[in-house]
């Protein structure tokens, strides 16, 4: 992993191009390039659900019960579906949003850090754009997500996961949906396999957030180690800070982007239409980039009307 500091949006695209492995789009290997953008250096690029044992442990809570108290938001739709609107609300998944684009990572960069209890040296904090390694890209209706959606939903229990659930899993995944008849069991065993797994996910654009942004996730795993002798509990699923240094080898670069030059380069995005208004295409977020051009045409020192 390389950091790399960024001054301007024509030295970021200089310096993406310039370290871009196989193309943006590898025709034969179907290998392509994923961004995120993060407000904060420090911050650990992993999902929601994997930043605290806790939530590790809770994951299945968390959806069980946005399934129990929104039926409304999940009828007719698949677990993958669910995961993904569930990610989209707020809920703790281990699903982490990521974009093809790399100008949509870098307006996220430069925004403000907020966590809710930040000091003002942390909210002013430098920003970053992950560059991932290229890697193959999976639909959201590959059999394998399915997997990872029905097990979370209806197998998951604490960290275990055991041999005799492994036929239930299958024949859930294969009523799923008929295309996945003949995969099911091999995406299974994906789901017990003792290596860590990224995989990059296109999903559908069911909301205008995720289009405008060119939106895409990562799906994070954990290594299942098996138990002997251990009874009907045959695997254990490591934490996910016992695997860190695996999820890091998936990046490639780090574009730094120091707080100084955050509000500049925002303005220099807004002139070529990465603003607040084309990435959240709503009306609270439309009125809001109107003051905050406003307010960086100001910065920039140009009179406005």
């Amino acid at each position: 992993m390389t950091d790399i500091t960024i001054q301007s949006v024509p030295d970021f695209l200089e310096r993406v191009f310039t370290n871009k492995e196989e193309g943006f789009y590898h025709g034969v290997a179907d290998l392509r390039v994923m961004f995120r953008g993060q407000a904060n250096l420090e911050w650990c690029p992993l999902p929601a659900a994997f930043r605290t044992r806790e939530d590790f442990l809770k994951e299945h809570f968390y959806i069980r019960e946005y399934e129990r108290l929104m039926p409304d938001k999940c009828a007719g739709k698949s677990g993958m579906d669910i995961l993904i609107d569930a990610q989209h609300y707020g809920i703790p998944t281990r699903l982490l949003d990521i974009t093809s684009n790399a100008l949509v990572a870098l307006f996220f960069a430069c925004g403000e850090s907020r966590s809710g209890n930040e000091s003002e040296e942390e909210r002013l904090a430098d920003g970053v754009v992950i560059q991932y390694a290229p890697a193959p890209v999976f639909m959201y209706y590959d059999p394998v997500f399915s997997v990872y959606a029905e097990y979370v939903r209806r197998y998951k229990d604490g960290i275990h996961f055991s041999d005799s659930w492994k036929d239930s899993l299958i024949d859930d995944v294969r009523n799923s949906d008929g295309r996945f008849s003949c995969n099911a069991a091999s995406a299974v065993e994906s789901l017990m396999s003792d290596r860590v797994w990224p995989f990059f996910i296109l999903p559908k654009y069911s909301n205008d957030r995720i289009a405008s942004q060119q939106g895409a996730f990562l799906l994070y795993t954990t290594p299942l180690v098996k138990k002997k002798g251990s009874g009907c509990r045959d695997g254990v699923f490591m934490f996910p800070d016992e695997v860190q240094y695996e999820f890091e080898k998936q990046i490639n670069f780090r574009y730094v982007i120091p707080a100084e030059v955050k509000k500049d380069i925002l303005v220099q995005l807004d002139s070529i239409g990465v603003n607040e208004a084309r990435l959240f295409p709503d009306v609270e977020h439309r009125a809001k980039s109107i003051v905050s051009t406003i307010r960086k045409a100001r910065h920039m020192g140009r009179v406005v009307g």
